[in-house]
């Protein structure tokens, strides 16, 4: 009788195990349709060639159901070549670039933005001379006009703190902010003098590059710049670019990412899943789901539909994008 309840319990359990390693290898992002380019830059103009990405909210103002709020690819040099302009739309697809853009003149990069209580927050990276980067809050009342900068994440030697993206999460009332996290210009060199704890010991710190994507949690939007950050992920090759949507009961994360000898040595964009929005995220079946140097995904649920913005590129010599649109069939 022990033998065969022990069978049957051994039996289970192998079920039980091929079970998950099915889960494991057939989970994937939903099927996506064809993509469709959705916003260029002008020929001439301060945002020819350089659409980078598009960051959404529903705003249902001045005749327009949605708003967007795009940024361009330069990354670094001259800061006054970062600005941030806006279009608007009442289908996702077809936008109208506002007349008087850019509506951010300068030194910003990767502008994302929520909409609280009839106050519009935009989230971008600013850059030192040296390329370190951090990420500063914006507030506005009419969408357009924005001011009072708040450093959310500070600057750091050395250290890359970008590519924000905030998230509303209706799910449980919280505000998130994931944004990329690293070290990519080390080559394994030492960064300047530092002290230990004490101020006493001075000594030389070598740092290896690496790559993270960190997530801030926080009851209130202004409470972000206070939060601790979590790590999501970690690489020793580039990912950056993440965001989230909740889609499905999961919690769907999307990054870019490029490695040398893989995916033709293309930029991708990759997709995890969790069912929790703070991890474990899981990399999912149908990686990379944009395989084409398509990078810079910002991902929205919109009447219970998965919206993806990204940005493709023309021409990685010139550091040239459009920006382009996909959906869940």
């Amino acid at each position: 009788m022990k033998i065969k309840m022990l069978g049957n319990l051994l039996t289970v359990l192998i079920v039980f195990l091929l079970a998950c390693k099915q889960y494991a290898q057939e989970a994937s992002y939903p099927p996506i349709t064809k993509s469709i380019v959705v916003l260029e830059g002008d020929s001439g103009k301060w945002d020819y060639n350089k659409v980078h990405t598009l960051s959404v909210v529903k705003a249902n103002k001045d005749g327009y159901k949605y708003w967007g709020y795009y940024g361009l690819s330069y990354y670094g040099g001259d800061p006054q070549l970062r600005k941030g302009g806006l279009v608007r739309s009442n289908d996702l697809i077809h936008w109208d670039k506002y007349e008087g853009n850019p509506i951010i003149h300068g030194d910003c990069r990767w502008p994302s933005v929520v909409l609280a209580d009839n106050v519009f927050y935009m989230f971008y990276a600013q850059y030192n001379e040296n390329n370190d980067s951090r990420i500063v809050m914006l507030t506005s009342k009419d969408g357009i006009n924005f001011g009072d900068t708040t450093v959310v994440v500070k600057r750091e030697v050395g250290t890359q703190n970008q590519n924000p993206f905030i998230f509303f999460n209706k799910q449980d009332g919280y505000f998130y902010l994931t944004y990329y996290h690293g070290v990519e210009r080390s080559n394994d060199k030492p960064l300047v003098g530092r002290q230990d704890i004490n101020k006493k010991t001075k000594y030389i710190k070598k740092i290896k590059n690496f790559w993270q994507i960190k997530i801030l949690k926080s009851k209130t939007i202004e409470g972000l710049k206070n939060a601790r950050p979590k790590t999501l992920l970690t690489s020793s090759y580039t990912i950056a670019s993440p965001s989230i949507a909740y889609y499905n009961n999961k919690y769907y994360l999307l990054i870019e990412s490029i490695k040398e000898g893989q995916w033709d040595n293309k930029w991708v964009t990759l997709a995890y899943e969790s069912k929790n929005v703070e991890g474990p995220y899981k990399k999912l079946a149908n990686n990379p789901l944009l395989p084409d140097d398509d990078a810079c995904a910002f991902q929205y649920v919109f009447n219970n539909q998965l919206y993806i913005f990204y940005s493709h590129c023309l021409d990685l010599n010139k550091w040239n994008w459009e920006l382009r649109a996909v959906k869940v069939k």
